[in-house]
This record gives structure tokens, sequence and C-alpha cells, in this order.
């Protein structure tokens, strides 16, 4: 993770009618737990219903959608364009979103979403990682005793019986964190000058456009199903509300709250209803060994996200220490 002092902060809302603020502060909170929490859910219920690339494509290109019409609104199409800033914007969407949409609706495909939610809690560790090897930052013995905590949560999972079966679909999930934040890493080299919105929308533009041509080459075929209006609003409805609106809101959230209260919130909520969803939505019940496993890998998380903190930092460093499972 960069210092704090070497990332510009976001501009905050001013101090009049800060109490407004926090209220929207604390909705978007929930907002982004909430979202969060449902996509493991979503997109396991896509993969089971449907062809799972032509859901992935139809989800990113609504958000893609969305994100255009935000950002003609905001005047920044045209950025994503400019020669200084495609490269990047497209590597951004390669691994940000195509890679982690594809990664984890196969994994899904194969393994519940109880299963699936405890994979994708070994994202801080995956940050940590490249903060060591990128940005030349040397683990606390805090933050490696937080990372073994997050690895035998999930491990005594991995070890009371069929839970991660079979083990490529599991090792697809369990690497997807890994592609988010690599994202991560390129975002800090264009956020700024680039707002928030300008590289959420790219990564949904460049990453539907390069799903499309996946689609037509693989498995055109799928394409029949489009006729299907339960497929279109299926993808539609988590393009725009689990994929964009969720960004949206994690970036509102943590750049009027601190990273801690943010943290504190989202973390131990998202695999929580998560598991609650699962039950509601997809009849999935999670055993005993697994609820005690998701506790102790979201204790090694809130550690480790803790420990890596020096008080209130920038949206892009909040991403990049604890970004929620989307997209």
């Amino acid at each position: 993770m960069q210092h704090p002092s070497a990332i510009p902060k976001l501009v905050t809302a001013p101090r009049s009618g800060a109490g407004r603020v926090s209220g929207v502060a604390i909705a978007m909170a929930i907002a982004t737990t909430v979202i969060a929490a449902l996509q493991p859910v979503v997109m396991r219920y896509g993969a089971l219903t449907m062809d799972p690339l032509l859901f992935c494509t139809i989800a990113v290109s609504a958000a893609a959608l969305t994100g255009t019409v935000f950002l003609a609104y905001a005047g920044d199409l045209a950025l994503l364009l400019r020669r200084e800033y495609l490269a990047r914007l497209f590597l951004l969407s390669l691994s940000g979103t195509f890679a982690t949409s594809l990664l984890l609706i196969y994994g899904l495909r194969r393994i519940d979403a109880v299963a699936g939610v405890i994979l994708l809690e070994s994202e801080p560790i995956y940050s940590l990682v490249l903060a060591t090897i990128f940005l030349g930052e040397r683990p606390s013995v805090k933050q490696l005793i937080a990372t073994a905590a997050i690895l035998i949560g999930i491990g005594s999972v991995f070890g009371a019986g069929p839970a991660f079966s079979p083990l490529y679909a599991a090792g697809l999930v369990f690497v997807t964190p890994l592609f988010w934040q690599i994202s991560h890493v390129i975002s800090l080299r264009l956020m700024p000058p680039l707002r928030p919105l300008t590289v959420t929308g790219a990564r949904y533009v460049f990453s539907a456009l390069t799903l499309i041509v996946t689609l037509l080459v693989l498995d055109h075929g799928a394409l029949r199903d489009l006729t299907d209006g339960s497929v279109l609003l299926a993808g539609g409805a988590t393009g725009a509300f689990i994929y964009f609106l969720g960004s949206l809101s994690w970036y509102g959230a943590i750049s009027r709250l601190s990273l801690s209260w943010t943290t504190a919130l989202v973390i131990p909520g998202v695999p929580l209803l998560s598991f609650a969803f699962a039950m509601i939505f997809l009849g999935e019940r999670p055993t005993t060994r697994e609820l005690i496993g998701i506790s102790v890998a979201i204790v090694g998380v809130i550690a480790l996200v803790r420990g890596a903190e020096g008080g209130r930092v920038s949206a892009i460093e909040a991403v990049a220490a604890a970004h929620q499972p989307l997209t």
C-alpha cells in the first residue's frame, strides 16, 4: 500500500451540513455491504440457470451502459480514449472486471456460494503481497499474524469435507481477488488525475467490448438466449445494481468516512449477509465448520486492514486495502 502522504486526498464535503453528509455516508456504507453480499449469490444463480459467458456479457454490458450515461453527463467520456490513459484503462478492465467476472462465475458454477464467500476472504492477503512487491512495504508482525488467521480460517473449512470440491473451481474463486488487487495497483497510477467515476466507467466499457467479442468467437450460440426476458432482466439488473451501483456506493462511503469505520461495517457484514442470502435465495446451509472458519477469517481480515492504516486515507488507498467483492 502506498504511503498516505503520497496519495492526494479526495475532496471531502464542507463542514456545513456535516450531519446530513454523515447520514448519506452511512447509507452508502450499508448499501455497499448489502450489494457486496449479494454478488456471490447472484453469480451462483447466474452460473446455474444460464450460460455463464452470456450472463457476464449482459451484466458487464449493462454496467457499461450505465457508466456511459454517467460519464457523458459528467463530460468525462472522451477521457477513455486519451492516448496517455487508454492502455492502462484497458489493462485495468481486463484484470479488474473481465478476468474476475469469468473466474468467479465459472468457479461458482461448481462450488456453492457459501464456499465462495469463504474463499473471497483471501483478498487482503493479496493486497499485502502486492504492496510488498510493488510498493516496497514490509508487513508488520501484526499483519503476518492476521494473514495466518485468514489462512487458518479458510484452511479449516478446506479440511472439513467437500465444500471446496472440485479443487479447480475453488481455485478459480480463490485467485479472483488477486486480479481485483492487480487492478488496484494499476488504478493507483490513474487516480488522480482521473476521477473514480471515470476509472469505474472505463473498467466496464472496455470489459463489455472484450466480453462481447469473446462471446461471439467462443459461444455465439448462446445469443439465442437473448430472446429470454428473464436472462436479460437478471443480467441487466446485476450489471446496473451489483456492479456499477456497488462500485459507486463503495467509493462514496470511503470518501466520506474513515477506513476503520467503513471496514468495521463492511468486512464482517458482507460474509454474514452472504450466508443469509445464500440460505434465503439458494437454499444453501453453511455447516458449523464453515461458520467457525469464516469467523476466524473475518477476525484476521479486520486485524490485517486495521494494522495497515494510520488514520483517514484516500478512497484509492482504501480500495487497495479492502476492496469489496464486486466487479
